[in-house]
């Protein structure tokens, strides 16, 4: 009866962690690229219950529509896509627009595609498979640090403008 009490006490100490971290998504803006089809609907799904934005594409070519049409602050895109790889999808992205986190999602991992993750400027790399919770958790870190980043320069902006 008390390994029962425990369970349930961690089960919902785990939901409202899950909560939390999806209050932090709220108002963020997710595109996710991904040619596998259960993926793709799993993500929706659990986006839509939690009320946070999710547009997916199941290629490339979509990605890049949708970039064209809206404003996004994270991209998740597998390296395996029917049109191009996921490195090249975030090279032909850059860095417009500013301050857009760059996850990629893989089976498939190796020295040389680390180095090549930096260069066209992926924040974070998920293998696959992953967890949701790994996911957002990720997605929460990184989306916390960058508030951080635009704060300082919005602070540093400001102290240049004032004059001594």
């Amino acid at each position: 009866m008390e390994q029962h009490k425990q369970m349930n006490r961690v089960l919902e100490k785990n939901e409202r962690d899950n909560m939390k971290s999806f209050t932090q998504l709220k108002d963020v803006k997710t595109l996710l690229v991904e040619d596998d089809a259960m993926i793709r609907n799993a993500l929706s799904m659990l986006f839509k219950n939690k009320d946070c934005c999710l547009r997916v594409c199941k290629n490339a070519e979509q990605g890049l529509q949708a970039l064209k049409e809206e404003r996004f602050d994270i991209i998740i895109c597998a390296f395996r896509l029917s049109d191009m790889n996921g490195l090249e999808f975030f090279k032909l992205v850059g860095n417009r627009p500013a301050n857009i986190l760059k996850i990629l999602i893989s089976t498939y991992g190796d020295r040389e595609l680390s180095s090549e993750l930096s260069r066209v400027g992926v924040h974070a790399f998920i293998p696959k498979p992953f967890s949701v919770k790994q996911l957002i958790h990720i997605l929460v870190q990184l989306v916390e640090v960058n508030q951080k980043n635009q704060r300082i320069c919005v602070q540093a902006d400001s102290l240049a403008e004032q004059k001594y």
